[in-house]
C-alpha cells in the first residue's frame, strides 16, 4: 500500500465546515468588522476593571453564555445591546459624533444630571437660521 493509498483511505469522512465559514465571513464582512471591534474594546475594558463574564451578564441581565457569544465577535448587535455594553462598562462603543449634537457636549453617558439628560446647551436654532442665506436662483441663460 503506497501513502496515497493510505491517505484515501484514511481520509476524514465528516463535514468540513471551513468553506462554509470562509464564505460566510466574505458575505457579512460588512458588519462582522464591527463586531470583532467592538469584543476587542469589550474584552480590553472588561480586563481593565478585572470583571468577568459572569459579572457583566449581571450588570446586562442576561446570561453569561449570551456575554460569550457576544464577545467571540460575530454576533450582529442590537443598538439597545450596544447602549447597554456602554452603560455597564462606563465606555463609548459608538462613535462620539453620534450622539453629539454640538462641538464639546458630551455622550449621555457622561452626564451628572438625572433632571436634563445632558447638561450641555442644545443647538441654537436661531443662530443657523439667522445666518442662512439663500442662493440665487439662475434664470434660463440668454441667448446672444
Amino acid at each position: 500500500m503506497n501513502v496515497l493509498d493510505f491517505l484515501d483511505a484514511n481520509k476524514y469522512s465528516g463535514k468540513n465546515t471551513f468553506v462554509e465559514q470562509a464564505q460566510f465571513i466574505k458575505d457579512n464582512w460588512g458588519w462582522l468588522k464591527y463586531s470583532y471591534a467592538i469584543a476587542i474594546k469589550v474584552r480590553s475594558r472588561m480586563d481593565t476593571l478585572g470583571m468577568t463574564q459572569k459579572q457583566l451578564s449581571e450588570r446586562l441581565g442576561c446570561s453569561q453564555q449570551h456575554i460569550s457569544v457576544l464577545l467571540n465577535g460575530r454576533v450582529n448587535m442590537t443598538l439597545e445591546t450596544l447602549a447597554k455594553l456602554e452603560d455597564a462598562l462606563g465606555i463609548g462603543l459608538l462613535n462620539p459624533s453620534l450622539t453629539e449634537f454640538q462641538e464639546g457636549s458630551q455622550p449621555a453617558y457622561l452626564c451628572d444630571s438625572a433632571i436634563d439628560p445632558c447638561a450641555s446647551p442644545r443647538p441654537q436654532t436661531k443662530n443657523l437660521v439667522s445666518s442662512y442665506k439663500p442662493r440665487k436662483k439662475k434664470g434660463p441663460k440668454k441667448k446672444e
